[in-house]
């Protein structure tokens, strides 16, 4: 290892921007509290519990205040519903939220947990953040190989700054650690994506964008 990098809240430094940075500017923000009238017309809106889409395009909703209230708490109990029906778009959400503490508990661990989720159905947004937990430590065990390994995957998928992410981590490590990063990413690649999750899920010319990369807050494991 040439240098080691910092913890603690050095976790802050990729995490400063808020959540929907760009897109939520137009919402505005709302109150978070719903008239009697107001919930009658969003329970109405509840999709089928079936409906993964329904409840993932319905947690937008309330995550913006899109056409309704903002709302973090229906948000994050609709991205859980969604998550836990396996959609990897919605349990980088649920991640996202639980690093920020937004409708739910600042809580790390869960973080990574969604994250790690998301990553291993090949989502690229889980695979940076997963990554970038394993380098700082937040919410597991420090280990910049598995840092590594996940930038590089996240990396497959073209953003720059998930390239960038891998690439100044490299920076700091061995040539043998990076070759061993290497080695980790092949065999995921190989063997451990199922072929049902080649492609991330969800339409990204609408939501790639709607949960950003990085969350507010930061620290170690709860």
């Amino acid at each position: 290892m040439k240098t080691k990098p910092t913890r603690g809240r050095s976790v802050c430094a990729w995490i400063t921007m808020a959540l929907l940075a760009v897109l939520c500017s137009g919402c505005g923000q709302k109150d978070t509290t719903e008239s009697a009238e107001e919930t009658t017309l969003v329970d109405s809106e509840t999709p089928n519990p079936q409906d993964v889409e329904g409840q993932l395009a319905l947690a937008y909703k309330h995550y913006l205040g899109a056409e309704i209230p903002l709302n973090y708490l229906k948000a994050a109990e609709l991205f859980m519903k969604a998550a836990e029906a396996g959609n990897s778009e919605a349990q980088f959400a649920l991640g996202v939220m639980h690093q920020n503490g937004q409708g739910v508990p600042i809580n790390y661990v869960e973080a990574a947990k969604w994250y790690m989720k998301a990553a291993q159905q090949d989502y690229p947004n889980g695979q940076y953040l997963l990554g970038l937990s394993f380098k700082e430590g937040s919410g597991v065990q420090q280990d910049y190989l598995e840092a590594f390994k996940w930038l590089d995957l996240a990396a497959d998928h073209g953003h720059a700054l998930h390239v960038e992410a891998r690439d100044k981590l490299a920076l700091l490590l061995t040539p043998d650690m990076v070759a061993e990063g290497r080695r980790r990413a092949d065999q995921f690649r190989m063997y451990d994506l199922p072929a049902l999750y080649k492609k991330p899920s969800g339409d990204p010319s609408v939501r790639a964008k709607q949960i950003s990369t990085t969350p507010q807050g930061g620290g170690q494991a709860n």
